[in-house]
């Protein structure tokens, strides 16, 4: 069974993420966190391997840190370093992991760096596989997604994904702005499929591709019009 986790942040500890994933995530699942989100304004390999190095890294604390509640440690993770893994070797993890990990960041970028290692297609033909992450990682799961203007992005922007989910599409960290709203609308219009909005303590789980729960979210736009 395909499991994909939506959501804003990564909340994973939280007590009410923790008490409907427990059964999902448990201290056995070997986890691959494919860092490829990372935007390029001033961007420094030395620092972004920095940051993902063990034990002390910001990024790989950040994401090792809310799995320890459900028994997961440093070697349950292997990560995919942009630059730093092969292809093979990239391949190789994925294939290996029960879990993917899709950080947040740039989800356009997230995208073309997946498709440069030749990911994308590995990716898609996962089966009885866990895919999550929060931002960016939930927006790439999609197979195409809508970017708002905000302060990353100065432009309403379409991109390509990864193809999990096709059936609605999302506005993450959804806090009521101008911006996001005027996102959702121009999306709509391009596509009448529902738009749900994730805040930034909402999740979603899916299995093999249907909603079976969702928290803090909300459909906010279908077939062109705002639901009211």
């Amino acid at each position: 069974m395909m499991i994909n986790i939506l959501s804003s942040r990564t909340i994973y500890e939280k007590d009410h993420v923790y008490e409907k994933l427990n059964k999902y995530i448990t201290k056995d699942k070997k986890v691959c966190v494919i860092a490829f989100s990372f935007f390029e304004n001033n961007f420094s390999q030395a620092t972004y391997l920095k940051d993902y190095e063990a034990p002390l890294g910001k990024w790989y604390l950040h994401i090792v840190e809310p799995f320890r509640r459900y028994g997961l440690d440093e070697s349950n993770f292997e990560f995919i370093l942009y630059g730093k893994d092969t292809k093979e070797e990239a391949k190789e993890k994925v294939l290996s992991s029960d879990i993917i990990f899709l950080p947040g960041g740039a989800p356009d970028l997230f995208y073309e760096r997946l498709e440069s290692y030749d990911l994308v297609k590995v990716l898609a033909g996962l089966d009885n596989k866990i895919v999550m992450g929060p931002s960016a990682g939930t927006m790439v799961q999609f197979n195409w997604f809508h970017i708002s203007k905000d302060r990353d992005y100065k432009r309403f922007i379409l991109s390509d994904g990864l193809g999990f989910i096709e059936d609605f599409g999302v506005e993450v960290h959804y806090r009521r702005r101008k911006q996001q709203k005027k996102g959702i609308r121009r999306v709509s219009h391009f596509n009448p499929r529902p738009v749900y909005v994730i805040d930034d303590e909402g999740f979603m789980i899916l299995e093999n591709k249907e909603i079976i729960y969702s928290y803090h979210v909300k459909k906010y736009y279908q077939d062109g019009k705002k639901i009211r």
